[in-house]
Parts: structure tokens; sequence; C-alpha cells
């Protein structure tokens, strides 16, 4: 090995250790979104992604407001999201993800106002780099996409959850 291969190798097993030290990725492999990678594909993952910070108390994003076309992952803190009528519906927590439909389709409206309920921690990755990840590393774009379509079907199961509880208490019956 000659002299600049080693000095790679040194920036590379250094930059490494400092992604698996970090307080962030710690709780990033700790979601199912990671847990289940192998760890060079977590490190390389988690490396594509901005961390961003939100106190308690701030809006993240209202109702009826452009897209920012970011998806975001949730690894500390509550996030409570409420319609129009500002009645909050849901609580959203570590391992939860916003902004999916928005990264998605990038004329789509906010269909949320999101309030931080609590100092939050989100992991973010917006549509653009994306688009560059999924052209320079397929397989990278690849996991991506399963995990949104993971969250898609999820979204859907549950809706469809909801709906048979919600006929049941109409029609007083089981479905």
């Amino acid at each position: 090995m000659n002299h600049t291969e080693m000095g790679r190798y040194k920036y590379e097993a250094g930059y490494e250790a400092a992604i698996v030290a970090d307080k962030n990725f710690i709780r990033f492999r700790a979601m199912p979104i990671a847990n289940t990678m192998k760890p060079q594909d977590a490190m390389l993952m988690f490396s594509c992604m901005n961390v961003r910070a939100y106190s308690a108390g701030d809006t993240i994003y209202k109702v009826g407001s452009f897209s920012d076309n970011e998806i975001s992952l949730i690894i500390e803190g509550k996030v409570s999201a409420s319609g129009h009528s500002a009645h909050q519906y849901s609580m959203l927590s570590a391992g939860d993800v916003f902004g999916l439909f928005s990264f998605l389709d990038e004329e789509r409206l906010h269909s949320a106002t999101l309030k931080a309920e609590e100092n939050v921690k989100v992991l973010t990755i917006d549509r653009p780099y994306f688009d560059v990840i999924t052209l320079e590393d397929p397989a990278l774009g690849n996991q991506l996409l399963m995990f949104m379509f993971r969250l898609l079907s999820k979204m859907a199961l549950q809706l469809e959850h909801e709906y048979a509880a919600m006929h049941e208490f109409a029609l007083g019956r089981k479905v």
C-alpha cells in the first residue's frame, strides 16, 4: 500500500468512526428504516441526510402551505399534527416520518400543520438530492424507495383498519 492509499484508508476509517460515534446516527440506526440494513448501507444513507432541530412550540409547517419537498424522520421528540380546525389529530414521535406525500408530489400542498411539542430532531432528505442519489447510486435510491413504499403500505393498512372499525361502530356489527 503506497502513501496515498494509506492516507485514503485512514481518512475513510476516521470518517466511518465519526459517523458510528454520532448520537444522531445511533438513534437513526435504532429506527426500523435502518436496523435491518448492513452497517455500510446505513452509514451511506445517514450521510445523505441533514439533521434539523426544532424547539418546543416551533411550527414546522402549516396546512395548505407549499411543500419544501423534504421527507423527515423524527429521531427525537414529539410533533403534533392538526388540520384546518387546529384540532390535534395525531402525535408523531421517534421513528415516525412526515412530508412523504409532498416529497413524492412536488405540487402537493401540506395537508397538516405540524408543531414541535417538545424539542425535536429530524433527519431530512430533499427531493433534488434524492434524485441525484437515484442516478449516482441506484441501489441506495432503491432502498429509499422501498422504505417509502413500506410507509405508504403501512398508512394504507391503518386507514383500512380505521374504516373497518368505523363501519363496525356505525352498523353495530363486525365486518
